[in-house]
């Protein structure tokens, strides 16, 4: 939170005083339960999880409990890819209940009981970690996380089970990136701890890593949130192991997670596909913890949704050299920057492909598998995003002005219509952005920036969450013809921070725009906002929408065929419906109810937009007719 707020401040030099982009940390996330299971299963050594192969709850084959969240987000560079978190949301995605500017209990994280019966101290039984604190290190505006507290601390507890007792054997107290990369020239941090005390040489031996937290001071209503990060990875517990404190592992691996085959979206419209989408080449990070250099070999092939191979790309055999001690990645261009060699096929219909990538260490073999695969799945669908689907902070404005502009750029290739947009807000603690007002908007490109209006909602909407932490889709009261670079956004009522998305996987902040006053700015933060344009009548098939209008008035059924019926007018109200296309295919006036003949021949399945104006609201209400023949 620290770090956010100086952001805030940097920011304050170079936009106007009255205006300023803030970032937050999350104040809930979506997060799946784990339920604590039994201890009686037990894991045989090696224990290894360098949470590369999944995400989410830790795996189930080696963790009792789950309050840490397996992710790819808030560490950069660790060791393999991958990484386990510990911070102030529970295993629900919610603050913990008790926490607060004084430390407190966060996340504990348990391991199976792992089965030391019968070893000795002669066994050389080593434990060994890797962690690094939240909030990185460089331009703060580009830092991830937040950095703990010196109040704060991350712990390492061994159980005896003899004397049914936890001990702690290492912890560490709050601390920066920086301060590290300053005692130690690296970001990430070695830990092993020899097993020599007989006590805990018994089946029933488990570990368990845990950490305190401490909420930051913000008087401002909505602006406390996830804090003091912990992330751990390539847990290792095993034999016949030197405790050597220079780490030696004959292991070749990815170290971030693939990346889009398309230059600019990690998803777009199938009808906005053209060859030129293609990027030219593709960054692939690859790692050798071992000693000395090892030689690799490096594939990526192409699949689609039946698991057909369409395309594969063979790097060959290359010398990975060792990370240590220089930090050091394959640069042979073969396998860490290889050509896109392969096109998508022009669909006529959403498709998705999976890109996945391979890299094999090729002479005695790696020591762990798990790291050896990355995978991207390159969706064709009605939408652009740019973002990977999950949040790292919550993004919005803070400014004196009463009205707020935001604007996210958009390039088609061929005309469309956009019909509704998908938002992810981001759920605060005590809701508090639940009710602010804003207004969805369109804007034409002015030289790189945006220009003319070319939509806005006639009615104000909220945010809405959809149960917990999902993109909601707002329809658009009547469809928009766009073509070229089109600026999506929403015009915001108030100055409230609104809290939306932010995923800081892919920087787009040269495509980000605000205005709060005469002159619109363009974002520094890195990252992507998560809000996506949907285009076409299949955009809003089929898709529960946050309600806007009137509970007195009922459009039913809704799919209709045939015919479809309103019932609550008023005497004299006005009936429009309009066309995805923005055409207005049935106008009349009604008494207290209306019939809407929809015949086969004149009203396509699709959806279409009725504005009923009756003189009790302005501008009038509006509703959404499903026609499904």
């Amino acid at each position: 939170m620290v770090a956010v707020l100086i952001v805030c401040i940097l920011l304050a030099v170079t936009v106007p005083l009255t205006a300023q982009e803030v970032l937050l940390p999350l104040q809930s996330a979506p997060r799946v339960h784990m339920v604590q299971k039994d201890a009686a299963t037990k894991v045989e050594l090696p224990f290894f999880d360098d949470f590369s192969n999944y995400e989410g709850i830790p795996a189930a084959d080696r963790w009792q409990d789950g309050g840490g969240y397996v992710n790819t987000g808030y560490g950069p560079w660790p060791p393999t890819i991958g990484m386990l978190t510990l911070d102030a949301l529970d295993a629900q995605g919610n603050l913990y209940a008790g926490a607060s500017t004084s430390p407190f209990a966060a996340d504990t994280v348990t391991s199976l009981p792992v089965g030391l019966g019968g070893l000795t101290e002669n066994d050389s039984v080593v434990f060994s970690f890797y962690y690094l604190p939240g909030g990185g290190s460089g331009n703060l505006w580009e830092r991830v996380g937040d950095t703990p507290n010196e109040s704060d601390s991350l712990y390492l507890d061994f159980y005896k089970p003899g004397a049914d007792e936890w001990v702690t054997v290492w912890s560490r107290g709050g601390v920066s990136v920086d301060t590290l990369v300053a005692r130690t020239g690296r970001d990430w941090q070695y830990v092993v701890v020899p097993i020599t005390d007989a006590a805990y040489f018994d089946s029933a031996f488990r570990f368990r890593f845990r950490n305190h937290c401490t909420l930051d001071e913000n008087s401002k209503s909505g602006m406390v949130g996830n804090c003091d990060q912990w992330n751990i990875d390539y847990v290792y517990l095993d034999r016949g192991r030197d405790a050597d404190s220079i780490p030696v592992f004959r292991d070749v691996a990815f170290v971030v997670p693939a990346q889009s085959f398309l230059t600019n979206y990690r998803a777009m419209p199938h009808r906005q596909f053209t060859m030129q989408e293609m990027a030219p080449a593709v960054e692939v990070t690859i790692t050798n913890l071992y000693a000395s250099d090892l030689a690799s070999r490096y594939a990526h092939y192409v699949v689609n949704k039946s698991g057909d191979t369409l395309y594969r790309y063979d790097g060959g055999y290359e010398n990975a050299p060792p990370f240590l001690p220089d930090g050091q990645y394959q640069t042979a261009q073969m396998h860490a920057l290889p050509v896109v060699g392969y096109t998508f096929p022009l669909t006529a219909s959403p498709d998705t492909f999976e890109v996945v990538h391979v890299v094999q260490e090729g002479v005695a073999g790696d020591m762990r598998r798990q790291n050896d695969t990355t995978r991207f799945e390159q969706v064709f669908g009605n939408y652009y995003a740019y973002d990977d689907g999950t949040p790292e902070n919550g993004y919005g404005l803070t400014s004196t002005a009463s009205r707020l502009y935001l604007a996210y750029r958009f390039d088609l290739n061929v005309e469309d219509t956009l019909t509704a947009v998908d938002m992810f807000f981001n759920r605060t603690r005590n809701d508090e952005n639940a009710n602010v007002p804003f207004y969805i908007s369109i804007w034409e490109d002015n030289g790189g920036m945006p220009g003319e209006l070319l939509y806005r909602d006639n009615f104000s909407r909220t945010p809405s969450f959809d149960g917990f932490n999902k993109f909601v889709r707002y329809v658009l009261e009547e469809p928009v013809l766009v073509s070229g670079s089109v600026y999506v956004g929403f015009e915001q009522a108030n100055n409230l921070f609104i809290n939306i998305g932010f995923d800081r996987s892919n920087n787009t902040a040269d495509r980000i725009f605000y205005l709060t006053g005469t002159q619109w700015q363009q974002s520094i933060l890195s990252g992507s906002l998560m809000l996506r344009p949907c285009f076409g009548t299949s955009a809003t098939v089929g898709v529960e929408q946050p309600q806007y209008a009137d509970d007195d008035i009922v459009v039913f059924p809704n799919p209709a065929a045939g015919r479809s019926f309103m019932k609550g007018l008023a005497s004299g109200a006005q009936v429009e419906v309009i066309d995805m296309m923005g055409r207005h295919v049935y106008v009349a006036e009604a008494g207290s109810q209306a019939t809407i003949e929809l015949p086969s021949d004149r009203w396509p399945n699709g959806v279409y937009v009725i504005k009923v104006t009756d003189g009790s609201s302005i501008g009038g209400k509006i509703f959404k007719l499903c026609v499904k023949h």
